[in-house]
């Protein structure tokens, strides 16, 4: 396009800013994404433009006023102070401002780069300027070119291989269902692997010994260990891929489309989709729980030195537990066939998955035909239903085997029902829990069935009422487009997909919410006047000034001044012009990141980009001896294999970036020359460079740029990746702790019975729902950005002790498992499927099933199974609430991490932490009290003496509630543990009861190891006493009894 003579002509020597544009310009983006930056990039060139216009006027009109009149205008205009101290203090001024803009708002990441570029070269060439025209006229070519740029930008992404932002969801969605394929594939291999192998051995070697193997040789995997290593890394796949879905499905939503899915039928099937996987992975937590149970039972050594007893006992627990997994053979063999065809079948109805091809009439047996349905027949979904009812069917005979060899008596008879130990052999709690894991796995399996069948009823309800059969025009609504302009001015939640920042190809922004690290001023009280108010204003004028985006703005003004200053400096602005530093200033813009492993990762990249560039230039320029035409056509050869790069290895983005923009630079400059003649390039006062020069000068430039950007990253002081990492890991805590938060409320009210429809909006359910939702999508965008932070981490340079990587991955891998674990608890108790009905509810429900499927209607017992199931909850929300400490305990330690994280104070030395299966002893101990001496009633003594941990409400300074209610609630419990005793396993709810308590469990074991790793780093504060004798205790006056040695109490030590 610059070999036409219009184009150079008009745009002289600034047409060099079209390709590096287009480039920033993201073109390769998906549609959506692209949109959204391209708006935004609009808004920053017009309003750069302005600004630059306002900046060159107030220079011209400085030098106006500080020229003596009568003086003589020359053909090279002399140097004024004032026009260059004013585009001086302009340019600091907004690249400082961009910056905070970009730093505060990550939607603006790419804007502010082409802001900054611009209010560069306005700014640089500012000084040369006598007149407002010639201001006007450069402007105007600055943002044409911008401008054509952009529009190049736009032709391309809507023109030349198109790419929706709906394509990439609906690829995801592929991707998304081929894992869970496969997930539910490696699942049913693990179960078979356990069917005879010892599933409690940590020992990964088969015949071999660690003496025996050779040198280099590897150790040989179990079967289980090998299918449980294999689901493990799916699960993670998986994991991830939900959390890209959760970034790219609203730029789906807001997408123009020639399509047939809309955007709340994409939203819908994510949602179902979203349903179908938090089951399936949560099975994977089996190799997980039967890892704790070796490790709390101390069954993880070699059999030679555990004790003849507890080798029995471990020899018994494998027994049993391969009965229990042959016993689940068949059933999940029924169940994953189902959930593999109906993900295919929904697939290929949503025209996500393509549709299989049709055999030839020659090849297909009529009768074979007839009797086997395939993916995407509309009568495959009474198939799969049916061998979901054949799973269900089974429920009771995997109970069965396991009563057979446990020795347990469902029934137990009449004489001994007041015996507390009738039900259980030996009274063992221990059964009671593998009884809990039983359900546990059972619970899921059903709830994956349930959700494949919503799944695959949606996809033919589509199907039916005309959705798939065509396409039609699909536009976002005034509505989604309002939601996306308030997301981008809020700092709503982004990720690198969403704001993409070339340097930053991993940055994750999360807003967690109005109570994260909101701190009150202990010195100020709420203001309670306007005169007060006003106060709070000018206060907070002075936080944004100190806030960390104004202090990175000010870093990067800093930065660019220190090279720019010679742009406006009598002796060096000749030498600016010449070697054209204004390139040093475009790479600082760039370059310039807030952590400094990225940076000095970047650093690295820029110059070995920038040499590897060099040299591509070089062969671009010479292999066709300088000619036009082969120059663009190897110029845009070698683009594409960094392009290439650029898609396929995202982690190189600094490098591949500084190559494409180099190359374009040296061979676009050349090219410029040759069109508008090296004359005319040589009057803005820069030499003509052939290209063996011009490519190391540029290699200087970048590599200058870069030195000083990594310069002012660290200084005066670094933001590190690892001090970015530890923020992240407080957050995570609190939205976890949040996130529980919402979970028991959720419990609370349906358990009261007011919790409401979850599909109706404005119900209690409802709100909760989206809230968990909200929050979960936030800690999936978290989980991958702390990971790459611990890996930016090795770049920085480590002055003192080493990092302690293996605590903080210790802390990401118990919060992520811990997050995983609620959000079982979250699904079982809001999934509509399994939402607790009321009695009327169920009444008619039941009474609509039998006039349509029985022709004689009698009279059903479905009354009083409701009044039972009503009566099991009633039972379960009396005993809750004499557990409430224990919940309240759980949010109390996370919310205690987590500010001990961000504020790196030390933890204090005792925290209150709940025992695994806590509800479970208290309802062991209500039943043994219930069968116990009947005189305690009768004179109306108490056994229990209030709540297990007493807690004061920080927010009133009252007690959580007071001991009348607690012991009122405590009778209840009492009367009704019986309907809460382990004969009513059969009984609605008594699952989701079991799934309360293993992931409970599992979410206390880890928060125990949470402790454990946040204490190794922020340390523990010690008042314990030491004595000179060398004998020291806890509580200090054990030891104190000795009188010899003097004694020396440890205020405030750390230990």
């Amino acid at each position: 396009m610059y070999q036409s003579s219009a184009v150079s002509s008009y745009f002289v020597t600034v047409g060099y800013l079209i390709p590096i544009v287009t480039i920033l310009g993201l073109a390769v983006l998906p549609r959506g994404k692209f949109l959204m930056s391209l708006l935004l990039n609009i808004l920053a060139v017009c309003f750069g433009s302005a600004v630059s216009m306002l900046t060159l006027w107030s220079a011209i009109k400085a030098r106006e006023n500080t020229t003596p009149p009568g003086t003589q205008p020359t053909p090279i205009p002399t140097y004024n102070s004032s026009q260059s101290a004013v585009c001086g203090v302009w340019l600091f001024f907004n690249i400082w401002f961009g910056n905070v803009v970009r730093a505060k708002l990550p939607a603006f990441n790419l804007p502010v780069i082409v802001y900054s570029i611009l209010v560069n070269v306005a700014t640089t060439n500012g000084p040369f300027m006598t007149k407002v025209s010639t201001a006007e006229t450069f402007v105007k070519q600055l943002m044409t070119s911008m401008l054509v740029a952009l529009a190049l930008c736009l032709g391309v992404n809507l023109l030349v291989f198109p790419i929706s932002s709906r394509l990439v969801v609906f690829k995801e969605f592929e991707g998304a269902i081929g894992l869970l394929r496969r997930t539910v594939s490696l699942q049913k291999a693990y179960l078979v692997s356990i069917e005879s192998e010892d599933m409690f051995a940590t020992v990964t070697r088969t015949n071999t010994t660690a003496a025996g193997l050779k040198k280099g040789e590897k150790p040989r995997l179990t079967k289980e260990e090998k299918a449980a290593t294999a689901l493990r890394e799916t699960g993670g796949k998986l994991r991830e891929l939900a959390g890209k879905l959760h970034a790219d499905v609203p730029f789906a939503k807001r997408d123009f489309a020639w399509g047939k899915l809309d955007a709340k039928e994409i939203s819908k099937i994510f949602a179902l989709l979203r349903n179908v996987y938090i089951p399936i992975l949560g099975m994977m937590t089996i190799v997980d729980i039967f890892k704790r149970v070796s490790e709390h039972r101390g069954w993880n050594h070699d059999d030679d030195d555990v004790p003849p007893e507890v080798a029995a006992d471990k020899k018994r627990e494998i027994h049993i537990w391969n009965e229990v997994m042959k016993q689940i053979h068949e059933p999940f063999e029924i169940l994953s066939e189902a959930i593999d065809q109906g993900l295919e079948h929904a697939g290929i109805c949503l025209e996500i998955l393509p549709r299989p091809r049709k055999a030839k009439k020659d090849d297909i047996d009529v009768e074979a035909k007839g009797e086997k349905v395939s993916p995407g027949d509309p009568a495959l979904a009474s198939v799969i239903n049916d061998k979901i009812a054949a799973f269900n069917s089974t429920k009771g005979e995997l109970l069965n085997t396991w009563i057979k060899e446990r020795g347990f008596n469902p029934i137990p008879d009449e004489d001994d029902l007041n015996s507390p130990s009738s039900y259980w052999p030996n009274g063992r709690e221990r059964d009671q829990v593998q009884l809990y894991v039983v359900l546990y796995m059972e619970n899921l399996m059903q709830a994956s069935g349930k959700a494949v069948q919503e799944l695959v009823a949606y996809a033919d309800s589509k199907v039916q009422d005309g959705t798939m059969s065509k396409k039609r025009l699909i536009a976002p609504g005034y509505h989604r487009l309002r939601k996306w302009f308030i997301a981008v001015v809020r700092n709503e939640d982004s990720s690198a997909e969403q704001s993409p920042d070339l340097m930053e190809t991993s940055n994750t922004i999360v807003s967690f919410g109005d109570g994260y690290n909101l701190k009150r001023d202990p010195e100020h009280l709420p203001p309670a006047t306007s005169w007060e108010r006003f106060g709070n204003g000018l206060r907070k004028i002075s936080k944004f000034f100190g806030s960390e985006e104004s202090m990175f703005g000010f870093r990067v003004a800093c930065t660019t001044m220190t090279v720019g200053i010679m742009a406006f400096l009598e002796s060096t602005q000749r030498f600016f012009q010449e070697q054209r530093l204004v390139w040093a200033m475009i790479i600082i813009a760039i370059g310039m990141t807030m952590t400094s492993g990225q940076s000095f990762f970047g650093f690295l990249c820029r110059v070995g980009g920038t040499v590897i560039a060099m040299v591509f230039s070089l062969i671009i320029w010479y292999i066709v001896n300088g000619r036009t035409g082969g120059a663009i056509v190897f110029l845009w050869f070698f683009t594409f294999i960094d392009y290439y790069f650029f898609v396929k290895f995202p982690r190189l983005l600094p490098a591949i970036m500084i190559i494409i923009v180099t190359q374009v630079l040296i061979i676009g400059y050349e090219l410029q020359t040759l069109a508008i003649g090296r004359e005319v390039a040589e009057r803005t006062g820069q030499p003509y460079y052939p290209t063996y020069l011009l490519a190391p000068y540029r290699l200087a430039c970048v590599a200058g740029g870069s030195l000083v950007a990594f310069f002012w990253t660290i200084f005066p002081s670094p933001l590190t990746d690892r001090t970015w990492l530890r923020r992240d890991l407080s957050a995570t805590l609190y939205l976890v702790a949040n996130y529980f938060g919402v979970i028991s409320s959720t419990l609370r009210s349906n358990l009261d019975g007011t919790a409401g429809d979850i599909s109706t909006p404005g119900t209690p359910a409802h709100h909760l729902h989206k809230i968990g939702r909200k929050i979960f999508g936030k800690v999936q965008m978290l989980v991958p950005s702390m990971s790459q932070h611990s890996e930016w981490q090795k770049w920085e340079p480590t002055i003192g002790g080493k990092f302690p990587r293996e605590a903080y991955d210790d802390i990401i891998l118990r919060s992520t498992r811990i997050m995983a674990y609620l959000t079982l608890i979250s699904y079982t108790l809001m999934h509509p499927t399994h939402s607790f009905s009321r009695p009327e509810e169920e009444e008619q429900e039941q009474t609509r099933d039998d006039a349509d499927n029985d022709p004689n209607p009698q009279q059903k017992p479905s009354s009083v199974t409701s009044n039972q199931s009503r009566e099991w909850l009633d039972a379960m929300a009396k005993v809750l609430l004499t557990l409430n400490p224990t919940h309240h305990s759980i949010l109390s330690t996370l919310t205690l991490l987590s500010n001990s994280l961000i504020s790196g104070q030390s933890l204090p030395p005792f925290l209150p932490l709940p025992k695994p299966y806590e509800l479970t002893r208290r309802l062991m101990r209500l039943g043994q009290n219930n069968h116990s001496k009947d005189s305690q009633e009768e004179t109306g003594e108490e056994e229990d003496d209030g709540p297990p941990i007493h807690l004061v409400d920080s927010r009133t300074g009252l007690g959580d509630y007071d001991d009348d209610n607690y012991s009122k609630h405590y009778k209840q419990a009492r009367a009704a543990a019986d309907l809460l005793d382990p004969k009513n396993m059969e009984q609605p709810g008594y699952a989701e009861f079991a799934v309360l308590q293993v992931c409970t469990t599992l979410v206390c074991d880890d928060l125990s190891g949470l402790v454990r790793a946040v204490s190794g780093l922020v340390g523990v504060v010690d008042f314990s006493f030491s004595f000179e004798d060398g004998s020291e205790g806890s509580n200090g006056f054990a030891n104190g009894k000795g009188g010899k040695g003097k004694g020396k109490k440890g205020k405030g030590k750390v230990d």
